[in-house]
């Protein structure tokens, strides 16, 4: 008996979206560092908040030191996500799809590892996996998130290693151990999808060498 020729992936509506969010990126690189950068201003402000949060005898008298410092860091933060997010958008494949569904089948196919059976989205994965198998190395990511991790380490730290250490101040290191236990498992996870974007490049290339 003949094995069934596989069939092409289908997107969930999630995918989808993403895939809108990536060729809207790809069109619109200035307003999508610009929002982009916004959103990561408040997070690193909540972040600095909760991080400070309880040393503070009054929370409703905050020093002006520490709302100039959230008000720093929200900027520093902003500015630093608006870049990256600016050159990955800039470096995005230059694909003439702008169909979300489509484009979210591509992407799939590259992720799986293997040559799926639409020559069609077989040459779109495979130029969308020049950037996805190179400028979206995990690797890459991990500055920045070790930044923001001492951002809301360093603090804390001072205060625990000082003499008027207190055992509910280990509570101010909660943010920084929420970081890790969501950056680790999806760094391992980002690094298993590289790994099967390469094989599927070099099954592409391989094909049509």
């Amino acid at each position: 008996m003949n094995a069934r020729p596989p069939a092409l992936p289908r997107p969930t509506a999630a995918q989808v979206l993403g895939a809108r969010v990536r060729i809207h990126a790809a069109h619109h690189p200035a307003a999508f560092a610009g929002g982009g950068g916004l959103v990561a201003g408040a997070f690193v402000a909540l972040l600095a908040l909760l991080s400070a949060a309880p040393g503070l005898t009054d929370p409703t008298g905050a020093p002006g030191w520490l709302l100039a410092g959230v008000a720093g860091a929200m900027l520093v933060g902003a500015l630093v996500v608006a870049l990256l997010l600016g050159l990955y958008a800039r470096s995005l494949p230059k694909v003439a799809e702008t169909d979300p569904v489509r484009y979210a089948t591509a992407r799939i196919q590259a992720a799986s590892g293997e040559l799926g059976p639409d020559p069609e989205t077989n040459r779109l994965a495979h130029r969308m996996s020049t950037h996805t198998g190179y400028g979206s190395d995990p690797r890459h990511h991990l500055a920045p998130m070790l930044v923001i991790l001492a951002f809301v380490t360093v603090r804390p730290l001072a205060e625990i290693i000082g003499p008027d250490f207190a055992p509910s101040m280990l509570f101010q290191l909660t943010p920084a151990v929420l970081l890790v236990l969501l950056v680790v498992p999806a760094h391992r996870r980002a690094m298993a999808r590289y790994s099967r974007i390469t094989a599927f490049r070099d099954r592409y290339e391989s094909a049509h060498s």
